[in-house]
């Protein structure tokens, strides 16, 4: 006989134990060369506003189209460290601290087993990774979102208004975050309202229904607090049009309010900018989360349970959002960015989880009786989700591999080891990374972005230092032509050069001075400063330039490529014939 007392304490400790190592894998793949690359553009956008006075930091944020939260958040946390490492954790805690919350959403809106896969999908989801690792507001967003619905749903699951409370901390801490926390209220609203709907004549529901209007009120509130009610009625006046006027959508891109095309009117766009994010960027195994997937949702029409409300909620955070996102970028002419669909991820992963439930499920009924039923269950499970782990294990190894965005570090470096006092610094449209980087060549952003600037810093300074990049490459092609033949290019990485030019000095006598610096390690910046030395008749400099290049190389590929351009190299007997 079964010593059931025992047996559940038992179980609850292994459950406990599992997900206590989730945690700790979250934590570790999360932290893994968390310094090793040096912030990116958008990192050192939010950097440069927070570190300034505290009150200056709400009236720049509309010009980021941001909301305050992070930007507060890291104005204190960066008083205390400004390493890679340490201006990243605040994501890094929120990441970490989106698994056990998933697993206590899908755990109560399904069943432990769903909670516990959804925990370990959500561990290892190669998009929740890559965002709990950036110094940026959307860690933040996706725990404040679980944090909402697990509220809604221990609401109407226990009918405890306390748990309103959780909803109103979720829902203001996704204001405070992101502006689209607010398509949040779509797929909530009509969760609430068919609840309502169905109990017209209970009172308990009639108080839920005021406590969502204010959920509602207190977001707006915020916004209102925050300066942004005025754009946010203007902005969806106008997006409300596309109702009555859906050719708006496809209006040219110089037409659209923000001057661009916004994203792809094509389905292609949903498997590659949608679900890959979601899933896996492996097709075959995009594949088989998408089968998951429908198998969930098959599962409202072949089998009504009640799981049926939970799965009707899932898919409402999980679509409303995108299409409205979708829609409204599309509508604006705005870029599209896969981090503005992270905060679905949960509701992606637990109807992937519930679909391998109940596949698993199947199987055991089909297969087990009696006492063996919970190890088939486990070993069908394990089967089921072996091809995700290893897909976003493969996924993860890839990015953990790839090569920064663009280096602003090693910008930071070369201008302290050899900026003097007396240069100017003009870094066209990247102001941020040298204010965070090199303090000293501090300006106000977009100082630089207009002829009228540059050419006073001209005629003020002698020695000049300038700083473009693909972010300023369309407002710098002049530029870029007229420093050619007079200063010395120093290239960072694919994205980031560093032109140094002087007053009555030629390209040569730069190159001359360049050649004397501490350079970056980085094999492009050798082979560009091999290529120019060759061009100046400085054989033996671009020899060992190259060479250099060669050592530093991160691929064969490139490694053959800087080869043959040495072998190309005239002899030094050659030259001294010539």
């Amino acid at each position: 006989m079964t010593n059931t007392t025992n047996a559940k304490p038992h179980f609850q400790y292994t459950h406990l134990l599992l997900l206590s190592s989730l945690i700790l894998l979250a934590l570790v793949l999360r932290v893994y060369q968390l310094d090793t690359h040096s912030l990116w553009y958008d990192e050192l956008l939010e950097l440069d506003v927070a570190q300034g006075p505290f009150l200056s930091i709400g009236p720049q944020l509309p010009r980021h189209a941001a909301m305050p939260l992070d930007y507060y958040l890291m104005h204190a946390w960066i008083k205390l460290g400004r390493q890679e490492f340490w201006v990243r954790l605040p994501a890094l805690f929120f990441g970490v601290l989106a698994i056990p919350l998933t697993y206590a959403l899908a755990r109560r809106m399904l069943n432990r087993r769903v909670g516990t896969l959804s925990a370990v999908l959500m561990t290892l989801a190669f998009f929740a990774v890559r965002y709990s690792r950036e110094t940026r507001p959307y860690a933040m967003l996706l725990v404040f979102t679980l944090l909402a619905f697990l509220g809604l749903w221990q609401v109407y699951r226990t009918h405890k208004m306390r748990y309103w409370l959780v909803v109103i901390v979720g829902l203001s801490g996704a204001a405070l975050s992101h502006y689209f926390s607010i398509f949040l209220l779509l797929p909530m609203g009509l969760f609430v309202a068919i609840h309502q709907l169905y109990h017209l004549k209970e009172f308990t529901f009639w108080r839920h229904t005021l406590c969502f209007a204010l959920a509602v009120l207190i977001m707006a509130l915020l916004f209102a607090l925050n300066g942004r009610i005025l754009v946010l009625y203007s902005v969806s006046y106008r997006f409300s049009n596309v109702v009555n006027q859906p050719e708006t959508l496809v209006l040219p891109a110089e037409e659209k309010p923000n001057h661009g095309s916004g994203p792809p009117l094509e389905p292609g766009f949903f498997v590659t900018d949608v679900l890959s994010p979601l899933s896996t960027t492996i097709p075959t195994v995009l594949l088989w989360y998408s089968a998951f997937f429908l198998i969930a949702v098959l599962s409202l029409v072949l089998h009504r349970s009640a799981s049926t409300k939970a799965i009707l909620l899932l898919l409402g955070w999980l679509i409303l959002p995108i299409l409205l996102i979708y829609v409204f970028l599309l509508h604006r002419g705005t870029f599209y960015a896969t981090r503005y669909i992270l905060y679905v991820l949960p509701a992606y992963l637990i109807l992937v989880a519930y679909g391998m439930d109940r596949l698993a499920g199947f199987i055991v009924s089909a297969m087990a009786k009696g006492p063996y039923r919970q190890g088939v269950l486990t070993v069908a499970l394990t089967i089921l989700l072996a091809p995700a782990l290893f897909a976003q294990v493969d996924d993860l190894r890839s990015y953990y591999g790839a090569d920064a965005r663009e280096d602003w570090r090693a910008v930071g470096r070369l201008l302290y080891n050899h900026a003097a006092a007396d240069d100017v610094i003009m870094a066209i449209k990247a102001e941020p990374a040298i204010n965070w980087y090199y303090p000293p060549g501090a300006t106000p952003f977009e100082t630089y972005s207009r002829s009228d600037p540059v050419n006073a810093a001209l005629r003020q300074y002698k020695r000049r230092w300038f700083v473009l990049s693909s972010y300023s490459y369309r407002r710098d092609e002049n530029l870029r032509n007229w420093l050619a033949p007079r200063a010395a290019k120093i290239v960072i990485d694919r994205r980031v050069v560093v032109y140094l030019q002087e007053e009555g000095k030629s390209a040569g006598d730069m190159l001359a001075e360049v050649k004397a610096f501490n350079l970056p390690p980085n094999a492009i910046t050798y082979a560009h400063l091999a290529e120019q030395f060759k061009q100046q008749g400085d054989i033996e400099t671009s020899r060992a330039f190259y060479q250099k290049a060669i050592t530093l190389a991160s691929s064969s590929g490139l490694k053959a490529q800087y080869e043959a351009r040495l072998a190309a190299l005239p002899h030094l007997s050659d030259t001294i014939l010539e």
